[in-house]
């Protein structure tokens, strides 16, 4: 009778670790950034931030007086929002902007989050760039203070919230943890559709500088 209650114990725990397993999401970062389904999303007449993935699962995220944005689309198909956690480190920082006006508005680090629409349009629109497929949740480590408000490059689908501002430490990890379908929901007033994309980017190009941070561990739970 011990035997197998014993046993009988140790088949929940499995299966509850097992549950909990699949509930959290970890999103890949390699060496060969291209070969996990990363993709680089350049903009007309600005040099490309240089992204770099580590062994251990660091992306590296260099800016030198440029700007774009690393994606990939969600594993298995879009995913309703839930939580999302990750931890980042700022080496290289950059002064204060103000990141709610379009010019000027440089960040070392900045997580998005896209959300799909599944109509004919949003997909067409999601072949020129991912941004333009639905709305879009991008986190920051920039700015003069903790604030959120509407992206100003993208006013009507986007919307901005500042993490870490400029003057947080550099050389620290900082963890995260969102709540990703309350920050859509304050943000736009609706509830959430499924997570289409995730991108990292990195901003330097109005201040003509230099900046570096990392990020790793990111998990949808």
């Amino acid at each position: 009778m011990r035997k197998n209650i014993l046993i009988a114990g140790i088949s929940v725990c499995l299966l509850i670790a097992a549950t909990a397993m699949a509930a959290t999401r970890a999103v890949p970062i390699a060496q060969d950034l291209t070969a996990i389904g990363w993709k680089v999303l350049a903009f007309d007449s600005i040099p490309e931030t240089h992204f770099t993935g580590t062994a251990d699962g660091v992306l590296e995220v260099r800016s030198n007086r440029s700007s774009s944005v690393l994606y990939r689309a969600v594993d298995d198909g879009p995913k309703m929002p839930g939580g999302l956690s990750w931890s980042w480190q700022v080496v290289d920082a950059l002064p204060t902007t103000d990141l709610s006006k379009t010019d000027g508005d440089d960040r070392v680090l900045a997580l998005h989050i896209g959300f799909a629409e599944d109509t004919l349009l949003s997909r067409l629109k999601g072949v020129m760039s991912p941004f333009a497929q639905g709305r879009v949740l991008t986190y920051v480590w920039g700015g003069a203070r903790e604030a959120s408000f509407p992206h100003p490059h993208l006013p009507e689908t986007g919307f901005m919230i500042i993490r870490r501002t400029a003057e947080a430490p550099s050389d620290t990890w900082f963890q995260e943890n969102v709540d990703l379908a309350a920050d859509f929901k304050r943000a736009f007033g609706e509830t959430p559709p499924p997570i289409a994309f995730i991108g990292i980017s990195g901003d330097a190009d109005d201040l003509a500088s230099m900046s570096f941070g990392k990020i790793k561990d990111i998990q949808f739970k």
